[in-house]
């Protein structure tokens, strides 16, 4: 009797309340394993790694059932197949949580982007390949259009994403840029990072793109492309493409004075005069 413990004991040892035990006991999940003269009922330390594997299956998610129907098909195959079963969903939990991180780091950057000096800077930054899905721009754009893009968007990816996860924005053509025409636009867009079907997508390539930011609402776009025209102008480059707008804070603001717009267009050495 020396070496068996209280259910007070047992719960202490391993960091639950009692409540959790005679719960697992009501239910013939877990019981304790000796019943003293005086009729108390004691578990010898022996059981602890099983009850450790049952914290465990139910922290995976397995139901009371689930534990059951394991513990009375118990044996080295079933017990087998039920760890790599449970070692495959913990890889996909880590995937998923990795995948979380990643679009809460992302947003954490363009948050701190967004309260930065720099959106008053026009610069040239150098940007690597990157995968869109495009969706036609009409004056009698609807929810349908939406739909159809996150569609694609699961497609692309495999599996079930959230605007949350996803960047995305509008595009304008080069064109209309030089013509004046900032109102024009011609696709909505969502990144792809890990595409499935690259030959389905549109490719925004890698190069020399001019890079700034406009606060406040889209009215104050046009002013910007005037800025960059000027920028262009100055610095000897040619537009080249799209316009790509990506709002960075749409989640923190209160209001649309707040709201900060990125834009990036390519560029390329050019004689501008040569164009207008």
């Amino acid at each position: 009797m020396k070496s068996l413990l209280t259910i007070k004991e047992f719960a202490m040892l391993h960091n639950v309340n009692t409540r959790t035990l005679h719960y697992y006991d009501e239910v013939n999940v877990f019981s304790p394993t000796e019943t003293g003269a005086n009729d108390y009922r004691y578990y010898s330390y022996l059981q602890s790694p099983e009850f450790e594997m049952i914290l465990a299956f139910r922290e995976l998610g397995m139901s009371i059932n689930e534990i059951k129907q394991y513990q009375s098909n118990r044996s080295n195959g079933t017990f087998s197949l039920l760890l790599k079963s449970k070692q495959s969903e913990v890889d996909d939990k880590i995937r998923q949580l990795k995948q979380i991180k990643a679009v809460l780091k992302e947003k954490e950057d363009q948050l701190n982007l967004a309260n930065s000096e720099r959106l008053h800077e026009i610069e040239i930054v150098s940007l690597k390949d990157e995968y869109l899905i495009l969706t036609k721009m009409y004056e009698d754009y609807h929810q349908k259009d939406a739909y159809n893009m996150i569609q694609q968007i699961e497609q692309q990816s495999g599996e079930t994403k959230r605007l949350f996860n996803t960047s995305y924005g509008s595009m304008l053509s080069e064109k209309n840029i030089m013509m004046g025409n900032f109102e024009d636009y011609e696709y909505l867009f969502a990144k792809i990072k890990n595409p499935k079907f690259k030959k389905k997508l549109f490719l925004k390539p890698k190069g020399d793109y001019i890079r700034t930011y406009c606060k406040g609402d889209w009215g104050n776009i046009p002013k910007t492309y005037h800025k960059i025209l000027d920028f262009a102008k100055e610095h000897n480059l040619r537009l080249a493409g799209y316009a790509y707008e990506q709002g960075l804070n749409e989640m923190a603001i209160s209001s649309m004075e707040e709201y900060v717009t990125q834009i990036t267009i390519k560029c390329d050495k050019a004689d501008f005069y040569a164009l207008i």
